[in-house]
């Protein structure tokens, strides 16, 4: 008998798309990325990013990070956690997870230097 260890037969979620699912680019910074006046990362704009070809650059204010664009191997889906649930497969005793997707990462930005400072 295993109390509260639910089987991967036990678990489903739905993901869903509301549209057309949006083009996504993960960036990969091989540096320390950190605001100047210390404030915390999360949820600030960290430049204009620009693709021309595989060719990418990544600019904020007078500094500019010139890296490349790969394709990922296996496609990623960004999805976040609704705090919803429905009956898996129209039975109220099995609930499903609602999971809402916003995109599609299919390929990911690389800046491996540090940044140049342009005057």
């Amino acid at each position: 008998l295993r109390v509260g260890v639910a089987s991967a037969a036990d678990m489903a979620a739905v993901l869903r798309f509301e549209g057309k699912p949006a083009e996504v680019v993960l960036i990969e910074i091989q540096s320390l990325a950190q605001m100047e006046d210390g404030s915390k990362l999360s949820g600030q704009v960290l430049g204009v990013l620009e693709a021309k070809g595989n060719a990418v650059t990544l600019t904020n204010g007078p500094r500019t990070l010139y890296g490349k664009m790969q394709d990922l191997p296996k496609p990623l889906v960004l999805m976040e956690r609704t705090g919803r649930s429905e009956p898996y497969k129209g039975d109220p005793s099995r609930q499903t997870a609602v999971l809402k997707a916003h995109g599609i990462i299919r390929r990911k930005a690389i800046f491996g230097q540090r940044p140049q400072l342009s005057v």
